[in-house]
């Protein structure tokens, strides 16, 4: 038993002093740069009901912390109607890595750490003017956001089902049914705002 004990105990230091992967090579925090069209607007980022970084004017970078929680970030500019969007994080896969170089302690830091997602680099929130010239230009700027908006949604459904690995089937359907969820709330969204802004002064 003590002999045992004697050979496990290097390979247990070693488990306990390597350091997690992503939380080493990447750090637990990140820039992420905000826009605006147009530009020019005041832009708050929150996170779990509490604001995390300003940008104000845009376009601006701001670090943040890393998460698995999304960001919601709410836009203000004279003159436009208020912009939101969500910044949401994607899985690391360098932490896959991790699990086989760490094992489940450097997973765990990661996990603990928020290391193991990321936002993507940049944000673009489009915002909508409170008035336009004639009905014509209304229909035709809500018509292309709207295309818009599937365009990019789409793309983000095909890459998740894309990237899907083997046994990963039920998580890849969770992740594009809730983009889909998430398209139809931008469409319902702005939908909304056309219904919001006017035409003529």
């Amino acid at each position: 038993m003590l002999h045992a004990l004697k050979r496990l105990l290097p390979a247990l230091l070693l488990a306990a002093l390597l350091p997690a992967c992503a939380t080493l090579t990447t750090g637990t925090s990140q820039s992420i740069s905000v826009l605006t069209d147009p530009p020019g607007a005041n832009c708050s980022l929150s996170r779990d009901g509490g604001v995390i970084a300003v940008v104000n004017p845009t376009p601006g970078t701001v670090t943040v912390s890393k998460s698995t929680r999304d960001i919601a970030v709410n836009c203000t500019r004279p003159g436009h109607l208020p912009g939101v969007a969500t910044h949401t994080p994607q899985f690391q896969a360098m932490t896959v890595g991790n699990i086989l170089i760490g094992g489940l302690i450097g997973f765990g830091i990661d996990a603990a750490s928020g290391a193991l997602s990321y936002y993507p680099a940049s944000l673009t929130v489009p915002l909508v003017p409170e008035n336009f010239t004639s009905e014509q230009s209304r229909e035709g700027f809500f018509t292309q956001r709207a295309a818009e908006a599937r365009r990019t949604f789409d793309e983000r459904i095909r890459a998740v089902d894309t990237g899907c690995g083997p046994g990963e089937r039920q998580s890849c359907n969770d992740r594009m049914q809730a983009l889909g969820r998430e398209r139809d709330e931008e469409l319902a969204r702005l939908d909304a705002q056309r219904r919001l802004s006017r035409v003529g002064t």
